[in-house]
């Protein structure tokens, strides 16, 4: 008897990645498109956030992503957004000059930040006993 419990336990244990990915995560992805609620203008934010797993063994770790190089600005905001909707302008010059990650080299009369929208955070803390019952039903299956 001891062995069919151990076989148990391997085969829901090697089940694991299986049930997050293609059980928990759809569901968790498409609330996330369906509730973003920043205004599109490509659509390419929306798109392609996404999910996974990753770990093994006794330790998984579920993620939501965006898939878009301003997805962390979208979710977190960019530091300079307040109450007073505070717009950078240039100081010592006519024009604001910044580089981005990808080296390029971007020009603007005045810049105003982007609020927080964390629609993965949020995503994921709105559907904690949902993702807990799923995995405590697949244990008891």
């Amino acid at each position: 008897m001891g062995f069919k419990v151990m076989d148990f336990i391997d085969r829901k244990i090697a089940g694991m990645p299986m049930i997050i990915q293609f059980g928990i995560i759809p569901s968790l992805v498409n609330e996330a498109k369906t509730k973003a609620y920043w205004k599109d203008r490509s659509s390419h934010a929306r798109n392609l956030i996404n999910g996974g797993v990753e770990g093994g063994a006794h330790e998984y770790n579920l993620y939501l992503a965006h898939g878009v190089e301003y997805g962390e600005w979208l979710e977190n905001g960019t530091g300079i957004y307040g109450p007073t909707h505070k717009i950078i302008l240039p100081v010592n010059k006519k024009i604001l000059s910044w580089v981005d990650t990808e080296g390029n080299r971007h020009f603007a009369k005045s810049v105003k930040g982007i609020k927080p929208m964390p629609i993965l955070h949020d995503t994921l803390n709105n559907n904690k006993s949902v993702i807990v019952n799923k995995l405590i039903q697949y244990w008891e299956d």
